[in-house]
């Protein structure tokens, strides 16, 4: 998805300035595609630990405190995506209810507000599986590609 999305972008610039004839509406597909890779990714970004991390709280040497601080901040994040999903499912049926949509090709918004609330939902439900595991004694590893190569971790 992001690939065709960098397709249309080189595709209305090369129009835009060499044949001076932009691509209607790309502005609209831009932002809207931009919703569905960024929402789409968030859960599977989460779950292999490649999400921007700030060491606010410290690590722990005794394993009670890692286990409180790490329920903690999955806490944090299952009230946050609860919050976002239950917002954009009411900006869901708000947007229906009034037609929003984009400007130029008027694409509604409505299902776009859809896939955050799913996606937020499912990162919910990711995050309480992790949760549930921390709980139960379980370690809570990134997924990691099969790559043996790979050596980030």
């Amino acid at each position: 998805m992001l690939f065709l999305l960098v397709c249309l972008i080189f595709t209305d610039v090369v129009f835009r300035y060499l044949l001076t004839a932009p691509i209607l509406g790309v502005e609209d597909t831009l932002q809207m595609g931009m919703v569905v890779v960024i929402f789409g990714c968030v859960p599977f970004v989460w779950r292999r630990a490649e999400h921007i991390v700030v060491d606010l709280l410290p690590e722990f040497r005794f394993s009670k405190a890692r286990i409180a601080r790490n329920l903690a901040v999955r806490g944090l994040v299952i009230a946050i995506m609860g919050l976002l999903a239950w917002q954009a499912w009411v900006s869901a049926e708000d947007a229906a209810f009034f037609g929003n949509a984009t400007n130029m090709i008027e694409i509604p918004y409505q299902p776009f507000y859809w896939m955050i609330a799913a996606s937020a939902c499912f990162h919910v439900v990711v995050t309480l599986a992790e949760a549930y595991l921390i709980c139960t004694g379980q370690p809570v590893e990134p997924l990691l590609d099969s790559d043996p190569a790979d050596t980030r971790y």
